[in-house]
């Protein structure tokens, strides 16, 4: 594997998606001459993670060799895994290569820390399910370390960017099911065709018996480059944990939306911590006030069980990762302080069968705030509403 990488030399980014490009084009001829879907080894998979550094790493002016070490750590399982793990330094800042091996299985992600030091790009064609396994562990493992996660209504912005070819749906309150419940509660499929999936996922959404569990996961479409020209584009499949998987003919189309769902993922989380996590402030005079908003995710049409719900969200496990210290006022009602398990930072809940009420402290990744309300959606119920003391819509804004 490592001797197959060295002979790419790829030491900058252009380089990679030079060569990016190559095996984008190779693909598709490959797949117009055959007539049947690409090997999927030959696919480009690009990621964006969300990732804690430490202060001293976080600037633009941070030590190389410090940085290539974090990656190191952040990217090896732990020793019993028995996997071996190896990160190079390439000839541009912030950017390098991972080897990763384990067993029979061996793999080469690029990775680029520096163009946003908090929110990292990974590229790479090596398979689909190794190397998803090992990000979800890195994920599960590793509390410097999360996914993006892009709510229902984030994908659909997102989508509305090219032609439609179809989506996943991916719904399973299993976690939250007593065991003397007679019925499993999870839908779970994939739909790819053309412009008319589109109508479909909006029959399915709006039906009176499935609204509850039609949770966008995935979506593809087609973007071209321009309006002017038809061979140069892009399909590209988004999942909601922020995995790309692309072919086509373009994969400057494909760099372009990913570029922008990262700037935008990155401006929610930012607002968030900004503008509604809780500071003490120190105003004119001596008087020190406090600033920020809470925000309440609103239930519609049902009511949230309040004891079971703790239970299963607050047990510091995937994929929720909230660790909590519940105090049950009554079957109705329950406070909660939480630490997040990715970045160990504090956040405090109120819950009624009515309203979720979460306050976020100062300092706490705004992250979390996006986890939590994706995976209610994902494994408790689609349908809810989430606004800010000061009267903000929250996750609703269109991608810019």
């Amino acid at each position: 594997m490592a001797g197959a990488s060295d002979e790419r030399n790829i030491q900058t980014r252009a380089e990679l998606f030079d060569f990016l490009q190559s095996q984008m084009q190779t693909a598709y001829r490959d797949l117009k001459e055959r007539q049947r879907l690409e090997s999927e080894s030959t696919l480009i998979k690009s990621y964006v993670f969300e990732v804690d550094l430490p202060e001293e790493l976080a600037g633009s002016k941070a030590d190389e060799m410090k940085l290539r070490d974090f990656a190191e750590r952040v990217f090896s399982l732990p020793k019993l895994d028995s996997a071996h793990v190896e990160i190079k330094a390439k000839g541009e800042e912030g950017f390098f290569e991972i080897y990763y091996s384990y067993k029979e299985k061996e793999l080469v992600v690029y990775l680029d820390v520096a163009t946003n030091r908090r929110f990292w790009e990974a590229f790479s064609i090596s398979k689909s399910e190794p190397l998803d396994a090992w990000f979800n562990k890195i994920v599960t493992r590793r509390s410097e370390f999360d996914f993006v996660w892009l709510w229902p209504s984030f994908l659909e912005k997102i989508q509305e960017r090219g032609k439609p070819r179809g989506f996943g749906l991916d719904y399973d309150r299993r976690k939250f099911e007593k065991e003397e419940d007679e019925t499993t509660t999870y839908l779970k499929m994939q739909i790819w065709g053309g412009n008319e999936t589109e109508e479909l996922y909006k029959v399915l959404k709006y039906h009176e018996k499935f609204r509850n569990k039609i949770v966008l996961s995935k979506v593809r479409m087609k973007e071209f480059t321009d309006s002017s020209s038809r061979d140069e584009f892009a399909i590209q499949d988004i999942k909601y944990t922020g995995k790309f998987t692309t072919r086509g003919t373009s994969f400057a189309t494909h760099v372009r939306t990913l570029s922008l769902v990262r700037s935008n993922y990155e401006r929610e989380i930012r607002s968030f911590e900004d503008t509604y996590a809780l500071r003490w402030t120190e105003r004119k005079k001596g008087e020190v006030v406090l600033e920020g908003f809470a925000m309440h995710f609103l239930p519609r049409d049902f009511k949230i069980p309040v004891k079971e719900f703790c239970n299963c969200v607050f047990d510091g496990t995937f994929p929720f990762r909230l660790m909590g210290f519940v105090d049950l006022l009554d079957d109705t009602s329950a406070v909660v302080d939480a630490v997040d398990m990715h970045s160990g930072g504090k956040l405090s809940f109120e819950i009624y069968p009515e309203v979720i009420s979460v306050y976020l402290p100062e300092g706490t990744c705004g992250n979390s705030i996006a986890r939590f309300y994706t995976n209610l959606q994902h494994f408790f119920d689609v349908r809810f509403e989430v606004e800010a003391d000061n009267g903000d819509k929250l996750f609703q804004s269109s991608l810019t």
